[in-house]
């Protein structure tokens, strides 16, 4: 399929987020919603964007073909993105890719890691004792081992793998751009070392994503060596993050607001618990990835131009009093809490939509059954964030108490 050898990787990091999540802070969806749903806004590079904020516009502006992942060149009519080995582009390429992924990431594949991640999630909650960092000590180890596992990487590696991938925590604009960069270099070269190694010895033997692909490129020549270590690299480096986030804010339900003692004595609203996280967390994460009008189309009251930039934020979809009342009150018992967007929609929904809900749903179980009581130690609100080059932000750290029951 490609004179590409197994010798070569992504030829770069994905391009600085175009919009970042911290540009979308302090605006009030409902008056914004009210007086112009789709208003026009500018850009962190200065362009102008359209941003829009109710529910039924941002489902039509994700799932609708008249929209392009990437730029549109009004006079050619096509897009003018870099290469891009990854699935995050236009069918067929889009097509093509995510077929190839998607199998190991349906729902009856990641159910066979619950016991797994059950037993990492206890592990890690074992070795709590007084002061910890929730992020440090829980989330993120737990969230990388579990896509690490899923994709291939070996155990002893992860370690590395975490990292490298948090040494991406930074924007390639910031002052700080060189040290993701090397970061990136880092894991480019131990992913092209661990296809090499793979093949070498178990080849395509195996249930892991790395495993599946191989398969493809051997017996289909179905992906290239450039896209095989793109998604090898991309998809724990992107997944693993989003999902911590996802546990750090159900942690600050539980403490805060009181829903641990309330999930201890009512196993049954735990699933609603999960889908009321993901509904309120996606403020918190970094999906804010603009769409493209490939041709003029209608938004409301709104003609967007072929080639316009339209920014369709999930937090605003899932903040949308039409569909759920008192939308910035936590609510596991609200009507309709099944229709929130916490992982896009379209063809682009998130891949790792299963797995992560899988990982939320553990961890919950894990917190509420450990026998910790947990503290908070510094308010939500002076917690501090980081944003990656994905565009994907989450606390850097998050301090708890955690003490036995009764003591």
């Amino acid at each position: 399929m490609s004179d590409r050898t197994a010798e070569t990787t992504s030829r770069r990091p994905p391009p600085v987020e175009r919009f970042r999540p911290a540009d979308l802070d302090g605006i009030d969806w409902r008056k914004l919603r009210a007086a112009c749903p789709v208003s026009p806004a500018e850009g962190p590079d200065g362009a102008r964007v359209w941003l829009v904020s109710r529910y039924p516009d941002i489902r039509k502006v994700l799932g609708g073909p008249a929209f392009s992942v990437s730029p549109i060149d009004p006079e050619r009519g096509a897009g003018t993105a870099e290469a891009n080995e990854s699935i995050f582009q236009d069918p067929p390429e889009h097509t093509r890719l995510r077929g190839l992924v998607a199998g190991p990431f349906a729902i009856g594949c990641v159910g066979r890691y619950r016991d797994a991640i059950q037993a990492k999630a206890d592990q890690l909650l074992a070795a709590v004792s007084g002061r910890a960092d929730v992020m440090a000590d829980f989330a993120k180890p737990l969230t990388m081992n579990v896509i690490a596992e899923v994709v291939g990487v070996p155990e002893p590696d992860r370690a590395m793998f975490q990292r490298l991938s948090d040494q991406l925590l930074v924007p390639l604009s910031e002052a700080q751009g060189v040290v993701a960069l090397e970061g990136w270099k880092q894991l480019n070269d131990y992913v092209r070392e661990l296809i090499a190694h793979r093949r070498r010895t178990r080849g395509a033997d195996g249930t892991d994503l790395l495993a599946h692909l191989i398969r493809a490129q051997r017996d289909q020549d179905a992906v290239d060596d450039v896209e095989l270590a793109t998604m090898v690299l991309g998809l724990p480096v992107a997944g693993y993050v989003s999902t911590a986030n996802a546990i750090s804010v159900a942690v600050r339900y539980l403490l805060e607001f009181g829903w641990l003692a309330q999930l201890r004595t009512a196993p049954d609203l735990r699933a609603r618990f999960v889908e009321e996280v993901l509904r309120v967390q996606s403020g918190d994460n970094g999906e804010s990835m603009p769409r493209f009008a490939a041709e003029d189309v209608r938004i409301g009251d709104v003609t967007v131009h072929k080639g316009d930039m339209v920014v369709a934020p999930l937090v605003a979809a899932n903040r949308d009093e039409d569909l759920f009342a008192d939308p910035d009150v936590f609510d596991p018992q609200r009507p309709g809490l099944v229709k929130h967007l916490a992982f896009g929609f379209g063809i682009h929904r998130c891949l790792g939509a299963n797995l992560a809900r899988l990982e939320l749903q553990v961890a919950v179980d894990a917190l509420t059954e450990c026998g910790l009581d947990f503290r908070m130690l510094e308010a939500w609100k002076a917690v501090p964030w980081r944003v990656n080059m994905l565009g994907d932000r989450f606390p850097e750290r998050m301090l708890v108490e955690a003490r036995g029951r009764g003591v």
